[in-house]
């Protein structure tokens, strides 16, 4: 009896692993359109500030195409933003996953009623709704929408996503056998190698070192036959993309490994992640080479705080510590979803010429944050919060101030800059002097870029310090904003015979703090007007207005309440 509970438990043992290994349900989703798959993007490409969480779909340039829901499944959320992924469809289904739909140009059939029944109901055409699982189901293959541009896509396409429903971790759609062609090898174009403290050099110097590759159809070398000598602890990353057949879009790479004589010191593989952990990107890559220089390097070695779950092995987090004469033999192999492997090899020997190496000048700092706490830091007039976990490794902090901006009623405090990443916001307090009530609410904190960009964070007040909070460090000053936001009507004057028109469009535009709200009516009803932030207009399409007079009103408010508004009768 003893023997065959065991042999059962074995049995199921086998049986669950297997299953934890091929989970994934090949072609159980049908493609969400009804042309041949070619991508724009894939999963886990590298973006701005994140992971790329889905497949763009290209749709030949044009808006329009039939999208069809990929399983049986019922509408769980349906979000309509000016930003991000615009007109979204949220599906769950019964396997325990969720498909996403998004930059729609517009919903069909008792979808596009319900969603439009819900924004009169609430009055606002931007929603983020969660309805019930009874209200709008679907099944495989219905017509949910047409594709479109909206939100922050860069021209026509499907954004389409598969997540999985409890965690809503998104998971590499190209795992679930969709049809979509690529016998091409992922693309190497150089390597680097970072020395990770004071006491570490490659090629007798202290900051990262490029190394240009040659190569193609998966085999690359160094180029020019170029040697490495490093010395101390040392970072290795490299330059990859992946191409996938019918266009020349650059793609996110699936699995990258590096060995050291043979050995394994780092995987990654991207199977899924969270949205919690995507802003470490910007840990995974050398962000600072990045914003100067436009090159994204994918590091082989992990940050103290870098909690992405694309790791898979790593040996001292990939760090490789190398002392004189050692002679390291290091490989790369590089896969795409579809197993197209690359690879480079190339020899790394240890030491360094003591009489090559310049010496350099050590910038002041003001105090070191560590990654493991919350620091706290306030000098002159100004107060910065760090929260625990918002830094991917210690931080010396440097700290100066500057001549005001122009238009600010303080100086501008620069606290430390905008090349090292957080991966939670940070707060800005500033003092500000005496203000009246009037100038106090119109008081906005403004960010100061590199670039010497400025963009308003807003900020609300405690005693005398207006408080608000970035995702990047920088420059920091106080504005007043009281000019109002500016509506200009492109297509409607006063007592203008619209029947000849489908909308009623306005160009819209504030000088700082920006648009925060808006309000559309045709004689004093709410109407659906949409915000096409690419174009900065605001656009109402003609419904059941009856012939005759009437008068169309809108009221804009920016971020810190200046308010305009214009009322313009029309005939119908």
């Amino acid at each position: 009896m003893i023997k065959k509970y065991f042999l059962v438990l074995i049995v199921i043992t086998v049986g669950l692993n297997c299953f934890s290994q091929d989970s994934i349900p090949k072609n159980y989703f049908q493609s969400p359109l009804g042309i041949p798959l070619y991508l724009a993007g894939n999963f886990g490409e590298l973006r701005s500030n994140h992971f790329h969480s889905g497949l763009d779909m290209k749709t030949q340039g044009k808006e329009g195409f039939k999208v069809y829901a990929a399983a049986d499944g019922y509408v769980s959320r349906v979000k309509i933003s000016p930003w991000g992924y615009g007109k979204t469809i949220y599906i769950d289904h019964p396997n325990g996953y969720t498909t996403v739909y998004a930059h729609l140009q517009r919903y069909k059939g008792v979808i596009a009623k319900t969603i439009k029944q819900h924004q009169h109901k609430k009055e606002s055409w931007e929603i983020d709704w969660y309805p019930s699982d009874t209200l709008m189901k679907v099944k495989k293959g219905d017509v949910i929408a047409l594709s479109g541009n909206t939100g922050g896509s860069g021209g026509p396409h499907l954004h389409f996503e598969i997540r999985e429903t409890e965690t809503e971790f998104p998971v590499n759609p190209l795992l679930f056998g969709f049809n979509i062609k690529d016998n091409i090898k992922p693309l190497i174009r150089s390597i680097t190698l970072t020395p990770l403290n004071d006491t570490s050099y490659v090629n007798n110097k202290r900051k990262t070192q490029r190394f240009l590759v040659s190569g193609s159809a998966g085999t690359y070398k160094l180029k020019y036959a170029t040697s490495i000598v490093a010395y101390g602890e040392i970072g290795i990353g490299i330059e990859t993309i992946d191409k996938l057949n019918g266009y020349g879009n650059r793609n996110g790479i699936y699995s990258i490994e590096l060995s050291q004589n043979s050995t394994t010191i780092f995987k990654s593989e991207m199977k899924k992640f969270s949205f919690d952990e995507s802003r470490a990107l910007n840990s995974l890559i050398d962000y600072e080479m990045y914003l100067i220089q436009k090159i994204r390097f994918q590091r082989s070695y992990i940050e103290p705080n870098n909690r992405l779950n694309i790791y898979t092995e790593e040996k001292n987090n990939g760090v490789v510590h190398f002392d004189k004469k050692d002679k390291n033999a290091f490989k790369y192999v590089v896969k795409d979803t579809y197993g197209n492997t690359s690879t480079i090899s190339f020899p790394v020997t240890g030491g360094y010429d003591k009489k090559q190496i310049s010496s350099i000048l050590k910038a002041s700092v003001d105090t070191v944050f560590s990654y493991k706490d919350s620091n706290y830091f306030t000098k002159q007039n100004i107060a910065l919060s760090i929260p625990k976990n918002a830094l991917y490794k210690d931080l010396s902090f440097q700290f100066h101030t500057a001549d005001t901006l122009t238009g600010a009623i303080t100086p501008t405090y620069f606290l430390h800059n905008d090349y090292t990443p957080v991966h939670k916001p940070i707060y800005v307090s500033i003092k500000v002097g005496r203000l009246s009530e009037y100038h106090r609410s119109k008081a906005t904190i403004v960010h100061f870029d590199r670039r010497k960009r400025y963009y308003s964070k807003g900020g609300t007040w405690r005693n005398n310090y207006i408080t608000a909070k970035s995702k990047a460090f920088g420059g920091f000053a106080v504005m007043i904003d009281t000019i109002p936001p500016k509506i200009t009507p492109t297509n409607i004057y006063a007592n203008k015979n619209m029947a000849g028109n489908s909308t009623i469009t306005v160009k819209i535009a504030d000088n700082l703090s920006g648009v925060k709200s808006y309000r559309g009516s045709i004689d004093g009803k709410w109407i659906i007007m949409e915000y096409e932030s690419k174009k900065a207009k605001l656009f109402y399409t003609f419904d059941n207005i009856p012939k005759g007079k009437h008068n169309f009103e809108l009221t804009l408010t920016d971020g810190v309440g200046n308010e305009s508004k214009v009322s313009i009768p029309f005939t119908r």
